[in-house]
């Protein structure tokens, strides 16, 4: 039995190519066909933006940020939005003089920390480490961008305004019902209730 996979990022930029009537590309690498590199780039750039908006599956809360021996704490990579989890700290991300990404003590003008940072992050995953419904997502909200920029393209009109509104609206489904479980899981009196309700 045939097994249907994840939507990967070069099956996404080919089927933007294919709505402007261009051939598939074998590859991402830069491939000299100037479409075929402004789809990626599309792609991508609008992958980051709708993970800015920060959904279940690309944040974290609480997420402790050690201080090295010089007292800096680094950013991770792919960190794409960060704050305190504790409200009251005033802290914010800024680029140090030695050229790092460093979080900044605003309150005490500092960049020396004796003790981790608990943050709430928000990451910029890879299109291959994303729910489906995203990829579908971010595909057709990328081939809608990408095939208006393209001269003599709208009447092939391969991505709808209304699917991407259906898919929009099927994501957005998909985190309701991933803050809910997770709401459940993690709030003791409520995870308690639910568990012990007998069918």
């Amino acid at each position: 039995m045939a097994i249907l996979s994840f939507t990967t990022e070069l099956e996404a930029v080919n089927s933007m190519l294919a709505s402007i009537g261009q051939s598939p590309v074998p590859g991402l690498d830069d491939s000299g066909i100037e479409d075929a590199n402004r789809a990626r780039d599309t792609l991508r750039a609008t992958t980051r933006g709708v993970l800015t908006r920060g959904y279940d599956f690309n944040t974290d809360e609480g997420y402790e940020l050690r201080p090295d021996s010089e007292g800096l704490i680094k950013l991770p990579t792919g960190v794409l939005e960060i704050d305190p989890s504790d409200n009251s700290q005033s802290i914010v991300a800024r680029r140090h003089p030695n050229g790092a990404l460093c979080l900044w003590n605003k309150a005490d003008k500092t960049w020396a920390f004796d003790g981790p940072v608990a943050c709430d992050i928000v990451w910029g995953f890879e299109f291959i480490d994303l729910p489906e419904t995203a990829r579908a997502y971010i595909t057709t909200s990328a081939g809608r961008q990408f095939q208006q920029g393209s001269v003599g393209a709208q009447i092939l009109d391969r991505f709808e305004a209304e699917d991407e509104s259906r898919l929009f609206m099927m994501l957005e489904k998909r985190e309701a019902k991933s803050r809910r479980a997770n709401v459940l899981r993690d709030n003791p009196a409520v995870s308690g209730s639910v568990n012990n309700r007998r069918y």
